[in-house]
Parts: C-alpha cells; sequence; structure tokens
C-alpha cells in the first residue's frame, strides 16, 4: 500500500523536472506535485559547471534552478539524497530507497545519465576524476587548486593535468584548465578531437587552437594505465609512452540511467522512447532530459540530445502536457560549446552525415577563426550545421536544418561567403 499519493511525480532533479515543475505549475496551481532528487543539493545547472564554475566565475546560488523558496511559495514538496529504486507502471507506483511507495496519477521520469567509467589498470587510484556533478566539480576545483600549489613544474607555474576523452566536455575542459593556470595534455582515441560530431579539417582545427594555447594534443591514442605511489601520477598510453601528471580527468561519454525500468514496460533501447510530447508508450507516464531518447519529426528516428537546451525543452513540454495542456518538440536541436574562448554552434544530427561542405566567412581579416560547416546527408540534404566565431547568419542556419536544404545544384554558393545564405532560401 502506497504511504502517499500525488498528482505529478517527478523523478530526478536536474534541469528537465525543476523546467516541468514551472511550467506545471502554469496551468495547476495547486495538483500535489513531489520532485525526488538522488542528490543532496536542489535542481542546478550542469551546463556552468565546466568553465564558469571551475574558474570562479559562478557560485553555487548562481547554479540553482529554482530559488531557495520558490517551491514553498508554489507548494512543491521538493526530497533531495533519496533515490527512486523501483516503478511499478501497472499500478501507477514508485518505491524509493528508504522503502517508501508513492502512488501518482503522472509520472516524469528525469533520471539523467553518469560518466561513463574508465576501465583500466589503475582506474580505481586517487586522482582520476570525472564531471558530472556539482560534488564532482568541487573536487575537480580542489584538485587544481592543490596542484597549482604543489604539483609538477610546467612553464608558467606548477600544476599538470591529463584529460582523457576528446569529445566537447574534453576539449573545453582541456581550455579550462589551461585557463586556471594548469598545464595540459588532451589524449584522444580519435584521429581528432571531435571525430563524432565534425570533419577531419574542423577537429584539425580544435587540436590546433589548442596547442597554440600549450595544450598537448595525442590523437590516434588511448589510456591504457593509471599509475601512481597511492594516486593518479601517470598516465600510460597504448603507444608505449607515458605523461606526467598531477591527476587525470576521464570524459569518454555518458551511460543513461536505466535501473529504473527494470521489469517495467515502458519502451527502451539505450533510453527511453518518447514521441514529440516527452509521452512514453504508457500515457500517464512522461520522460525528459538525458534519460530520454525523442522522436525528432525532422530526421524521422528517436534521438538521445544529451545537452542542456534539450533537458529544458522537453523538461517544458513534459510539464505542460503533464498538466493537460498541449506541446510538441518541433525544434532544430542546438547546442553550443567553447573551444578556449571561442564559441561554436551545432545544429542538427551528425550521425546522418555523409559529406560536409566548409563556408569561409569574409571579414575580421582572419583574426578570429570564422567558418561554418554543412553537414549532407546520404540523400543530399543539410543535416547538421557547425558555426564557429562570431558574426554568422544565425537565423539562417537554423533553416537550413529545419529546411533539409537540398544541395543538388547549390553547393558552390553555399561555399562561397559572399552569396548570402538568406538569398539561397529565397529569404532575400
Amino acid at each position: 500500500m502506497s504511504n502517499l499519493h500525488v498528482k505529478y511525480l517527478l523523478v530526478g532533479a536536474g534541469m528537465a523536472s525543476s523546467q516541468a515543475a514551472e511550467e506545471i505549475r502554469k496551468i495547476d496551481p495547486r495538483g500535489d506535485l513531489l520532485l525526488v532528487g538522488q542528490e543532496i543539493k536542489r535542481p542546478y545547472r550542469r551546463r556552468p559547471l565546466s568553465r564558469q564554475y571551475l574558474l570562479g566565475e559562478r557560485d553555487h546560488e548562481q547554479l540553482f534552478t529554482l530559488s531557495s523558496d520558490w517551491c514553498v511559495q508554489n507548494h512543491v514538496q521538493l526530497r533531495t539524497g533519496q533515490r527512486a529504486t523501483h516503478l511499478d507502471a501497472h499500478r501507477h507506483g514508485v518505491t524509493l530507497d528508504n522503502g517508501e511507495e508513492i502512488s501518482f496519477d503522472r509520472l516524469l521520469i528525469a533520471t539523467g545519465a553518469s560518466p561513463r567509467q574508465l576501465r583500466v589498470l589503475g582506474a580505481d587510484l586517487p586522482n582520476l576524476f570525472y564531471l558530472r556533478t556539482l560534488e564532482d566539480a568541487e573536487r575537480l576545483s580542489h584538485a587544481i587548486d592543490k596542484a597549482k600549489r604543489e604539483g609538477r613544474k610546467h612553464a608558467n607555474g606548477r600544476g599538470k593535468a591529463v584529460v582523457i576523452g576528446g569529445g566537447l566536455l574534453g576539449v573545453e575542459l582541456a581550455g579550462t584548465l589551461t585557463m586556471a593556470g594548469v598545464h595540459v595534455d588532451l589524449v584522444t582515441a580519435g584521429n581528432e578531437p571531435w571525430e563524432n560530431i565534425a570533419s577531419e579539417s574542423t577537429g584539425k582545427w580544435v587540436a590546433k587552437s589548442l596547442e597554440k594555447q600549450g595544450v598537448g594534443v595525442h590523437v590516434g591514442n588511448r589510456a591504457t594505465r593509471l599509475d601512481g605511489d597511492g594516486r593518479v601520477q601517470r598516465v600510460v598510453l597504448a603507444s608505449g609512452g607515458s605523461i606526467d601528471t598531477d591527476f587525470a580527468v576521464a570524459t569518454i561519454g555518458l551511460d543513461v540511467h536505466r535501473e529504473f525500468l527494470r521489469s517495467t514496460p515502458i519502451a527502451a533501447e539505450k533510453a527511453v522512447l518518447v514521441d514529440q510530447r516527452c509521452q512514453t508508450n504508457i500515457p500517464s507516464i512522461f520522460a525528459a532530459g538525458d534519460c530520454a531518447a525523442l522522436y525528432d519529426p525532422l530526421f524521422g528516428k528517436h534521438r538521445l540530445l544529451s545537452h542542456w537546451e534539450s533537458a529544458t525543452e522537453t523538461g517544458a513540454i513534459a510539464g505542460v502536457n503533464m498538466a493537460g495542456g498541449s506541446a510538441f518538440y518541433d525544434s532544430v536541436s542546438h547546442f553550443h560549446t567553447l573551444v578556449m574562448d571561442l564559441r561554436v554552434d551545432v545544429w542538427g544530427e551528425a550521425k546522418v552525415v555523409d559529406r560536409r561542405i566548409r563556408r569561409e566567412s569574409n571579414g575580421n581579416g582572419g583574426e578570429t577563426p570564422n567558418f561554418i560547416e554543412l553537414g549532407v546527408a546520404a540523400d543530399g540534404r543539410i543535416a547538421q550545421v557547425i558555426a564557429v566565431g562570431p558574426g554568422n547568419e544565425r537565423f539562417e542556419l537554423v533553416e537550413l536544418v529545419r529546411r533539409r536544404v537540398q544541395v543538388a545544384g547549390k553547393e558552390e554558393k553555399l561555399k562561397d561567403p559572399s552569396v548570402p545564405i538568406g538569398s539561397i532560401l529565397g529569404l532575400s
């Protein structure tokens, strides 16, 4: 028998669930709403952890998505430090790790994901870090400070780090640590950084940008062992060499939290499958954020959108629909990242890209990198756009993907920076 019944139960206390709670309250100010989170802190933004928080540009209070009194003012029960362990989809019940059972009318699964663990000899040594939670960021911040005080010497001071993984987070962290005054070596198994989202030429640009700022970039290599006297002091590479370090950070991907779905009829593959309404195959159960694979009509398939903008949007959609409203996902997916201090925007789906077109930019005299990479699917339609640097035609770039523009007969114009993209789209 359930100890508590609520109209809305939100499992997971991150961006998606806090956004869902806000949207529910806009429509239904009084329906019983319980938000359960495994972390001990109230919902916060993860996006600033890899840069602004580590560099001291934001503190704890600036990370939280909900003010300290919002839940009280909006009649939301917030339970932190509790984990949902079992879901009975037929009985509309969830069991928490303290044994309490909670029944619901509507459920949001927003359990997120965890950093994929590095599985090599020595990965259990202290001073190997991951970055996902605020607690992770706090530990890493302490390691940075200690390395700068007591660590290995380098040309500009003390402190050396190895970042393992050349994806978005790995590249961004390499930049952050460098800006913090630590010498960084980036190790990636790919032929270039960003191998899974961009072309070889863009990957080479990323590597050169990091190297110009003093980062050692080791491509086509793997960390095969971590060595040290009671803590990580060396990263041994598949090539046979090794890198001395004060600490290491592994950024090799995410594993979606799916244990909660075990023995349930909820459709899931690598993540929970949801439609454009963020609804699962069980009408009363929704999913959003990093644990959800959303059906994207633009590409006709389910997509795992593991970025903060998507977590915010899918959480909002789920909240509206849980409260009886009507909202559908019809956006062009987007995220941005940083290579050192340079912003890079990405729209669309890299997994369907067959070939790429590069469009250089006019202006700025080459002082700041400024180019566009257009990813073309096998059917000749644009599937992805990567924009590097300032001044790009944001609206037009989004429309290239939204309209899935066919490049046949337009390729030379798309390459030519003197031809406005708006004219290619018939907008000017």
